[in-house]
């Protein structure tokens, strides 16, 4: 991930606002691309009055949206598809994994916001699932609203030392990925234990 980061900070000093939409938007829809170390980087830039925090928040926030958008419309219309393709509407995991997202699909989207490339894939899953979009929709903007805003403002309260805290940031990012499966895996046991006892 490392390795992309360089190029992209190179893009984004060149490019300013249009690259960043275009690479928060790509990362949403699925490319392992290190937005948050970026984000990181562009606070501390906001900082040192190469960007505008607030314009630079809103540009994140409205591409990470319009990218979970672009991948859960993608799954919501060819989805049914690629279910009976693979004969998945017949597996009991497959029967169960949409049961629990459709009564937790809030508390799933907004958490899976902070889980890196976790949210790539709660939006294919919440497309596929048939996740209503009006929850979809309200839940991830607020994720999308709160995770590069921690970002940004880390970077711009840290300023040079961004980078020192973009190992650390990525480390949290998988945690809290780990968590959040975690969380959703003992629920949907608790509740087939529950349904089945």
């Amino acid at each position: 991930m490392e390795y992309f980061l360089t190029p992209l900070l190179s893009y984004l000093l060149l490019y300013k606002y249009i690259a960043l939409a275009a690479i928060v938007y790509i990362g949403a829809v699925g490319a392992p691309l290190p937005v948050n170390a970026m984000l990181l980087a562009l606070g501390a830039l906001a900082g040192q009055g190469y960007f505008s925090f607030w314009l630079s928040l809103i540009i994140a926030v409205v591409s990470n949206t319009l990218g979970d958008l672009t991948g859960y419309g993608l799954t919501w219309h060819y989805g049914e598809k690629i279910t009976n393709f693979l004969h998945l509407r017949k597996a009991q995991f497959f029967k169960n994994l949409k049961d629990e997202l459709h009564s937790d699909a809030a508390i799933t989207v907004f958490l899976t916001r902070f889980g890196g490339s976790l949210s790539s894939i709660a939006n294919l899953l919440a497309g596929l699932v048939q996740v209503p979009f009006k929850t979809f929709l309200v839940y991830d903007f607020l994720g999308n609203i709160v995770e590069p805003a921690a970002a940004l403002t880390i970077g711009y309260i840290v300023g040079d030392y961004w980078n020192n805290l973009s190992n650390f940031f990525g480390i949290a990012t998988g945690v809290v990925a780990v968590g959040v499966v975690m969380f959703v895996l003992i629920r949907m046991q608790r509740r087939l234990a529950k349904k089945y006892s």
